[in-house]
């Protein structure tokens, strides 16, 4: 249903403003702003305040080089680069469906807010309130920076609970607050909840925090994107990894959360078994509010001893899998499955500390570095991102955070290349969303934000396997990057 009252007004009103000033990216006082029309900004302050690593992190990438349609903007110590022109380039989003076409192509001036609506409350918030302190820490690191000149960023995250049932209710009452944009929204579930509405009122969903297929629907839902690489993409490359470690005709047991995530996660992995050549021998699912160590379904995995184990838990369920897991191995000593869990526990909180070691030898992947491993406290984007972290006193998750972090950077990197196109809008928010290649700050090598309109509708592809060292609190590469299915 399409929400119309107040907040059109108030978003109508927007329109009288004056254009807001274009200008580049700066990050750093040696950073060399293009000229600009109008005011320039003015510093502001926010509230505020993981994967694994690789070997390296591009050279050119210490806080993420931008390639928009018409501009190239770049962060501390990169090149910046004019744009040779992209294949996206024409593609734009329809406005005339939208309820007020004018007010989705208003120029944004003086102040744009950001929500989202994230588990900041309950269990679930465990795993992932650091999110929303690293992207807090992100813009106002971007306002102080003066990254979007004349505008003032501010974000509004509230709290949804993990619960897709609350997740209307809180973007209802955002879009009501004045809300230029959602960036960041947490959960398959709760993104598919405001999705129809968010298209309908035309209003960017940009970076949901889920690798759900759905996101890359860009033609029916032009309005929205993903943050995280598709789910089938990672069970491909999983599955790609298990063939070559139990072989061709290799058993498999699979654990899911039973939920719109693990749903989908469970047919994609399904799907990419198949094609691999593996047997997926038993199957057991876990309810997404289910607290209680799964002894049953890891019971009924160890009886059936697979060759090897693709779990997908949801947030605090990570750990206790792991260590349910660890007692079932220790009950049946011959069985040693080689055990693969989605990355969206693949952080240390999850996959170490709450675990309690039991995740020791465990498959996942990322294509982001690990800010907390020693081997790359160096890299400039790394340091950047710590320095910034221990001046604001947090104490959350270091690699969850550095995911804030890295969202936050996108939703920058997007509305810097809006501004360069001219007029600061709804529109061109997300045209830029779509029509943009950058590297992120804490990429990892391989990794890079890229999008071509309809063509090309997510914005990362590539994934490292990485195995969990408890030895060494670190991941260990499986190889390079698999960038076999980036664009």
């Amino acid at each position: 249903m399409i929400r119309q009252g107040k907040h059109f007004v108030a978003l109508a009103a927007v329109g009288a403003l004056l254009l807001v000033a274009c200008g580049s990216d700066s990050k750093g006082p040696t950073t060399t702003k293009a000229s600009t029309p109008g005011t320039p900004g003015t510093t502001a302050t926010t509230a505020g305040g993981g994967s694994g690593g690789t070997t390296a992190a591009p050279a050119t990438s210490t806080a993420g080089s931008t390639t928009a349609s018409s501009t190239a903007t770049t962060g501390v110590s990169d090149t910046t680069t004019a744009a040779t022109g992209t294949s996206s380039a024409g593609w734009t989003v329809k406005t005339d469906n939208c309820p007020d076409p004018a007010v989705a192509s208003a120029p944004i001036a003086g102040t744009l807010t950001i929500g989202s609506a994230q588990p900041l409350s309950g269990t679930p918030a465990v795993a992932f309130a650091p999110v929303k302190d690293g992207f807090e820490l992100y813009i106002k690191y971007a306002n102080d920076q003066k990254l979007v000149p004349g505008i003032t960023l501010k974000t509004d995250i509230r709290d949804d609970q993990y619960d897709a049932t609350q997740t209307p209710g809180v973007v209802s009452s955002l879009i009501d607050g004045g809300v230029n944009i959602f960036s960041g929204i947490i959960g398959t579930p709760n993104n598919l909840a405001v999705r129809d509405t968010l298209n309908q009122e035309c209003i960017p969903q940009l970076l949901n925090l889920t690798g759900a297929p759905e996101w890359g629907n860009a033609k029916e839902f032009p309005w929205t994107t993903g943050a995280l690489v598709p789910y089938d993409i990672e069970a491909k490359i999983y599955a790609k990894s298990l063939k070559g470690l139990i072989g061709d005709g290799g058993t498999v047991g699979m654990f899911t959360v039973n939920s719109e995530f693990g749903k989908t996660y469970a047919d994609a992995f399904k799907a990419a078994a198949k094609d691999a050549g593996l047997k997926i021998v038993v199957e057991k699912t876990i309810e997404p509010t289910d607290q209680t160590p799964p002894t049953n379904q890891i019971g009924a995995l160890a009886s059936a001893k697979p060759m090897a184990v693709m779990a997908v838990p949801l947030g605090t369920q990570c750990p206790t899998f792991l260590k349910e897991l660890v007692n079932a191995k220790a009950a049946n000593p011959d069985w040693k499955p080689v055990v693969f869990l989605t990355n969206t526990c693949a952080s240390r909180l999850l996959i170490s500390l709450l675990a309690a070691g039991a995740g020791d030898g465990v498959y996942t992947s990322g294509n982001l570095v690990d800010p907390a491993d020693p081997k790359f406290a160096a890299l400039p984007g790394v340091k950047l991102f710590t320095d910034t972290y221990n001046a604001a006193g947090l104490k959350g998750d270091l690699g969850t955070t550095g995911v804030g972090w890295s969202i936050a950077e996108s939703t920058v990197k997007i509305l810097i290349a809006a501004q360069i196109s001219g007029t600061l809008s709804r529109k061109s928010i997300i045209e830029a969303a779509r029509d943009l290649e950058y590297v992120p700050s804490l990429a990892r090598e391989g990794t890079k934000y890229k999008m071509n309109g309809e063509k090309d509708g997510f914005t990362f592809q590539s994934l490292t396997v990485l195995q969990w060292n408890e030895a060494s609190k670190t991941f260990t590469e499986i190889g390079k990057e698999d960038t076999e299915y980036e664009s």
